[in-house]
């Protein structure tokens, strides 16, 4: 490889040629000729955006299948190296197009819509150049994760779409052969993941091994049939099945198996830190820079972490004294940790408990939102072969074809390591008010580009999230000292990811240390915190997101209350928060400082 001064050198020289070559290619228009660069500045953006959307559908069928396409019912993604370099080609060529037009001329809005398009773009095409699609499989990623999920991402209704979910599975070798091509590239240029994130990965595709077909994943929506699939239709599309199974999944998943023990496991290093990556440094600054849409650096966010660890450390030990506990913090977390109280002894006890908190919350909504989402959301656990490599709940997003609900997983496993006074905060932050409100609600706003209702900024959609837990203390779901303890557990678990994701990645920690950080300052059980740590050093940035994000919403609540008194409204600020859909920090700021001030004037009768 090149030395990154020489690729540095060739990348700062990058815009300026893709300025002159804008200049000369860029239509001219004199002010006398009839031109009028709003309209068609404008014009030029739709067919754009139309063009980028469709790109979107075309790449991932399953996203687009979500969105109402039929004709990609039958089809996986494509995967490979040749993949990632046909889509920069296409979003280099739109960023030319786009850059090439007069922003200027437009209303801000639209004009910030354009900016927002062109950054997503920048970022996927530095991603790319900086290796990130170089590290394609670790314990909560990859072919061996997501495949054995398929059905569950499908809406199974009659026997076609069962042909439909064949289809894609007689496609699984193409994915795992992708796959297997990207990781000898990786190998090929040594771009190697710490050890320790694979950790795991055996054992999620040995259990795609074992067992008859008719005990896979794979084979559930045929043993569990949508109703009016019967007889001799049924029988056929089950003989079908079990020979795709025998026949092409199973081989597929045993090369991937063979490639990854013999070829890429034997290779993978033992330091944690993304700047060991061949681009050092810069991997983990754009990381930063992408998933919270600021120019932080990483010592400025490890102070931040720092300073609100101290903080929430304050108000946990004033709970704990509300709480009625005899004794400090390390006895009471302790206590925590080992009292059966605080767990349940069967997995359909813990999800009924969610379950039962998200009936609360649904009650309570109204007097927090003016606008709440049509689309429904439940409750499910995380499977089994995943579970024990996952962290402890995720949120998948409801289609936007209404064919699925919103998705809160919950991880069962290990129940003692699943407290029930941190189920009020988990089930506010993935459910609602929190993931399931949010994206369906931006799913469902009229008049945005198709593209803006997916696109996602992590510190916003986690921000929310984040503050959506907070909002329990509005509506009374915190009086009990141990559910807030739980809340400001979590709240602490974000502000320690501020230290130890940066920790890992810019200040060489290793992984004891880091745990060793989380156990002694939070009440996260071990098998929480291996797991959360492991998820920090497999993706660097992202949980950085979490913190900074709810930081910048609170302090626009407060701001908000502050300049309004008594006319604040706190459920006109969050549908005004929430009505633009996913934003970059910077024009959420603006957006809202706005909103506050034309809401001042009308309170003062100015125009």
């Amino acid at each position: 490889m090149p030395d990154r001064p020489f690729q540095r050198r060739r990348l700062a020289m990058f815009p300026l040629l893709l300025w002159a070559c804008l200049c000369f290619c860029a239509p001219l228009h004199s002010q006398d000729d009839g031109y009028d660069a709003t309209s068609f500045t404008h014009s030029a953006l739709e067919k754009i955006y139309q063009r980028y959307w469709q790109q979107l559908l075309d790449d991932d069928p399953l996203f687009a299948s979500s969105n109402g396409i039929r004709e990609a019912d039958s089809r996986l993604p494509e995967v490979g190296v040749e993949v990632i370099q046909r889509g920069n080609t296409f979003a280099f060529g739109l960023m030319q197009e786009i850059r090439a037009l007069d922003l200027a001329s437009l209303p801000r809005d639209e004009r910030v819509q354009a900016e927002m398009l062109l950054t997503k773009l920048s970022n996927g095409i530095d991603e790319a150049r900086l290796g990130g699609y170089l590290v394609p499989i670790d314990q909560r990623r990859g072919p061996q994760v997501w495949l054995p999920q398929l059905a569950s991402r499908m809406t199974i209704r009659s026997s076609d779409d069962i042909k439909n979910y064949l289809s894609r599975l007689r496609q699984v070798p193409q994915v795992i052969d992708g796959t297997i091509g990207i990781l000898e590239r990786a190998v090929e240029i040594g771009f190697l993941p710490p050890r320790v994130t694979l950790e795991g990965v055996e054992e999620q595709l040995v259990s795609q091994l074992e067992g008859k077909p008719e005990d896979s994943l794979f084979y559930l929506p045929l043993k569990a049939p949508p109703e009016g699939v019967e007889g001799e239709v049924l029988e056929e599309l089950r003989r079908e099945g079990i020979e795709v199974l025998e026949e092409v999944v199973r081989p597929a998943f045993l090369r991937l198996l063979e490639h990854f023990k013999e070829e890429y496991r034997p290779f993978a290093r033992s330091s944690i830190a993304c700047s060991d990556y061949p681009p050092g440094i810069d991997f983990y600054e754009h990381r930063i820079r992408v998933h919270t849409t600021t120019f932080k650096s990483a010592q400025e966010i490890h102070q931040l972490g720092l300073d609100e660890v101290a903080r929430i450390r304050q108000e946990m030990d004033k709970v704990i004294e509300r709480s009625g506990f005899e004794g400090d913090f390390d006895t009471f977390v302790d206590f925590l940790r080992t009292d059966e109280r605080f767990y349940f002894d069967e997995p359909e006890e813990l999800l009924r408990g969610y379950r039962d908190i998200c009936k609360r919350m649904d009650a309570e909504l109204p007097k927090l939102f003016g606008r709440l989402p049509r689309a429904p959301y439940g409750v499910r656990e995380i499977p089994a072969f995943e579970a024990p490599r996952s962290t402890t709940a995720y949120y998948r997003p409801a289609p936007a074809d209404g064919s699925q609900p919103g998705w809160f997983y919950a991880n069962t496993f290990d129940l003692a390591s699943r407290p029930r006074y941190e189920m009020v905060a988990l089930a506010l932050h993935e459910a609602v008010p929190g993931h399931h409100l949010q994206l369906a609600l931006q799913t469902e706003i009229e008049g945005l580009p198709q593209f803006r209702k997916t696109m996602h900024f992590t510190a916003y959609i986690e921000g929310w999230g984040l503050y959506a837990e907070s909002l329990g203390r509005d509506v009374g779901f915190y009086d009990d000292p141990y559910d807030d303890f739980g809340r400001l557990s979590y709240e602490m678990w974000r502000a320690l990811r501020l230290v130890v994701d940066t920790g890992i990645h810019s200040k060489a920690w290793t992984r004891d240390e880091a745990i060793e950080y989380m156990l002694v300052n939070s009440a996260l059980t071990r098998t929480n915190v291996e797991a959360e740590v492991d998820r920090y050093i497999s993706w660097p940035g992202q949980a950085l997101a979490y913190k900074i994000g709810e930081l910048t919403i609170q302090e626009l609540r407060r701001d908000a209350s502050k300049r309004l008194g008594d006319s604040f409204d706190l459920r006109a600020f969050h549908d005004h928060l929430l009505a633009a859909g996913s934003l970059p920090l910077d024009v959420l700021r603006q957006r809202m400082e706005e909103w506050v001030e034309e809401r001042a004037k009308q309170e003062n009768g100015e125009e």
